[in-house]
């Protein structure tokens, strides 16, 4: 009779662990659930200044499932905080007069636990990689006025770069130092740790506009005819194109890339491109909304606008039957969002603006 108690008592435990360990787990968004999207936290800037310092702009990124927030505070140093609203660490890197150098981007590790950022001063340039569990910090020195304008990293780190000399097109640097126990500060990167290939969008001769906001690999370019070309950086390469019938004004690519929704430069439509079939669809008639922020979850089965004609609301529109989802407001901000993301695992969305972050995941 023991026995069996203590089995009982077991399975009962398990089922508890597994049921609470399931509840934790964050749903992905999709049209199934879009309806119960919710803002589920408020993390204040206001709260971290004690601690991060300053902070008065809403620019972030976070790693892939969005437990993970990176802002900027303004004097040169990247704060590192949870999506509880916790504080993990922050950091900054010292230039040549010892003080901290400007932040031009930043990204999160595939193995999540650590950062890199691209810093700046006059006439150098710095790739840093920080540990912020246990608060440790590598950089390397870049002695040249070119700019790099994103980093992102993939087992190994990846910079596209603007050159100082206009006669040199922009490139794409990949970087590829061991980080080492003993940690190396200005260190100079050995040549065979430093590969470089022109930037394909960049170097285009046929390219007209390069759509904003597109994550990295990939890019996403249109011609005067308006040829949509998608780039992956990493080999400066055209991995698929489509025709469409009009330029595109702004879109979001699928994690996957196969998928593409834009509206046109004057927000008559809304449209999901498949890079795969070629075939482009009308979701909805916008009828002039501008949407400045506009996301795709990663089956396509849903497209998420931001500040939709420049009211504080998000909206959502099923790319099946194009129905439009009024999910509410988002928090009281002073101006525009600097910044919307939806997390790679298309589980968290986050809007970011000067009095601090918005954390919207699917809740009942």
């Amino acid at each position: 009779m023991k026995t069996s108690l203590a089995i009982v008592l077991v399975l009962v435990c398990f089922s508890l662990a597994y049921s609470t360990s399931a509840q934790d787990a964050s749903s992905v968004i999709t049209a199934e659930n879009i309806h119960q999207l919710h803002s589920v936290n408020h993390i204040n800037f206001a709260d971290w200044q004690s601690q991060a310092g300053k902070i008065e702009n809403g620019w972030f990124t976070m790693n892939a499932d969005g437990s993970r927030l990176a802002v900027l505070n303004r004097v040169g140093g990247v704060v590192i905080g949870d999506d509880k609203g916790q504080v993990i660490d922050h950091y900054s890197i010292p230039g040549s007069d010892n003080l901290p150098t400007s932040v031009l981007d930043v990204a999160f590790r595939m193995n999540n636990s650590a950062v890199v950022s691209a810093h700046v001063e006059g006439g150098a340039y710095y790739v840093a990689y920080r540990n912020y569990d246990a608060h440790q910090t590598e950089y390397f020195r870049f002695d040249t006025a070119d700019v790099p304008l994103r980093i992102w990293e993939t087992g190994s780190v990846w910079l596209e770069v603007s050159p100082a000399d206009y006669t040199r097109g922009r490139y794409v640097q990949n970087l590829t130092p061991a980080v080492s126990n003993t940690l190396r500060t200005n260190a100079i990167l050995p040549s065979d740790a430093l590969h470089e290939l022109p930037s394909g969008p960049e170097n285009d001769p046929d390219a007209f506009l390069r759509i904003g906001r597109i994550d990295a690999p990939f890019a996403i370019t249109v011609t005067q005819s308006f040829l949509v070309k998608r780039w992956n950086l990493q080999t400066g390469e055209v991995t698929s194109t489509a025709q469409l019938n009009e330029l595109p004004g702004a879109g979001a690519l699928s994690t996957d890339g196969r998928y593409f929704a834009w509206r046109d430069g004057q927000s008559k439509n809304l449209h999901l491109l498949d890079f795969e079939s070629g075939k482009d669809r009308l979701i909805t008639s916008l009828q002039g909304s501008y949407i400045p922020f506009l996301l795709l979850n990663s089956s396509a089965s849903v497209i998420i606008g931001i500040n939709v004609a420049l009211k504080p609301v998000v909206v959502a529109w099923d790319t099946t039957t194009g129905e439009q989802v009024d999910l509410g407001e988002y928090r009281s901000c002073d101006r525009q969002p600097d910044m919307v993301r939806l997390s790679h695992d298309s589980t968290t969305l986050v809007i970011g603006c000067n009095q601090g972050l918005d954390i919207w995941r699917v809740s009942p």
